[in-house]
């Protein structure tokens, strides 16, 4: 069953010149309930312009885009504000933790937001609490934890309300190998056990052989795809294969570690 479904999807922006630049090209994709997807390509490629199309942070200049059987061009400013609250779940970089609410308010966020009664959002933070590690923070504030904490309470917080699908922009780009690993293991693990279809862009190939399926974009395009199989390693090399064809900054490249 597909949870996601883009067709003929294109994003172009203007200039103040007067020329037009289409950062996504025509683009058709569709993510099945329970996969794992990850996005890969240079700077500039259009990676995370995708992203936030299919996430509905920007708008399509072309194309449609279905999600859990709603059209989403066709839904209101309102609708879509509500679709996205209940529908869907955000992983960002830099987790994007109130600094006034402590662990637990964070987490429990959508589920105040959509007016849940507190022994109901009691019981669903205790479960994804245990589920990520982190059930000994729930009373601390983001500034009293580490990084990766930070990082699994923003996942926490993407999942509580059991969303349709995931979006995670670079979830481990401001953590070290260790907290990197933790993050990614965390979210692979709810992937296998939860079946949580999640798409994520990455620069890194470490996070990324953690994905089932890899997309790799190119001025806008589809270049390439290729599936994990049985093995991580040798997938981790396939994406090293793949990046080195594509080119681009010495910095998309992180240091290997597997």
């Amino acid at each position: 069953m597909s949870v996601l479904q883009a067709t003929n999807i294109s994003k172009v922006y203007g200039s103040k010149r007067g020329i037009e630049h289409k950062a996504i090209d025509n683009i058709s994709l569709s993510i099945e309930k329970g996969e794992f997807v990850g996005v890969m390509g240079a700077s500039g490629s259009g990676k995370t312009t995708l992203l936030n199309i299919l996430s509905t942070i920007d708008h399509l200049s072309a194309g449609t885009l279905t999600i859990n059987d709603q059209e989403i061009t066709r839904l209101s400013k309102g609708k879509l504000a509500k679709f996205r609250r209940q529908e869907m779940g955000f992983i960002f970089q830099d987790f994007n933790l109130l600094d006034t609410l402590t662990i637990a308010e964070n987490i429990m966020l959508p589920l105040t937001l959509d007016g849940w009664k507190v022994k109901e959002m009691e019981n669903k933070l205790a479960n994804v609490a245990n589920q990520l590690g982190i059930a000994t923070i729930l009373r601390n504030r983001s500034f009293e934890v580490s990084g990766g904490q930070m990082q699994r309470a923003a996942i926490a917080r993407a999942i509580i309300h059991e969303p349709a699908i995931i979006f995670a922009d670079e979830p481990t780009g401001n953590l070290d190998s260790k907290s990197s690993k933790q993050v990614m293991e965390a979210l692979a693990h709810l992937n296998k056990k939860k079946k949580a279809t999640t798409l994520m862009v990455s620069h890194d190939p470490f996070a990324a052989s953690f994905c089932e399926r890899i997309l790799f974009i190119k001025d806008g395009k589809i270049f390439n795809q290729i599936y994990k199989g049985d093995n991580r390693q040798t997938f981790f090399q396939e994406i090293l294969n793949v990046q080195s064809m594509l080119g681009g900054d010495t910095d998309d490249l992180q240091t290997v570690r597997v």
